[in-house]
């Protein structure tokens, strides 16, 4: 368990290459309730897509993923580099 932390990309990477393969249909809860797109509509695709290096089709997927991306690598950095105290 002490190397979690360590997989969480590939975690990540694997959920988003099975959502956009094997779900025909949309994740979204929102659009699936209601029929409208909300501002996180597409950032699974997109992400598919930006891991693929299809920059233009990420962006037009969702324009959110330059900032959503970053703030996942952010997060995932900084988990990895926090050290824990005991004290």
């Amino acid at each position: 368990m002490i190397y979690f932390k360590y997989l969480l990309p590939l975690i990540f990477v694997l959920a988003v290459e099975l959502l956009v393969k094997f779900n025909g249909k949309t994740v979204c809860l929102w659009k699936l309730l209601t029929g409208h797109e909300c501002f996180g509509c597409g950032i699974t695709r997109a992400f598919h897509a930006l891991l693929h290096l299809q920059f233009k089709e990420a962006l037009a997927l969702n324009p959110l993923i330059i900032f959503v991306a970053s703030l996942l690598f952010y997060l995932w950095l900084k988990l990895i580099l926090k050290t824990d105290y005991k004290g």
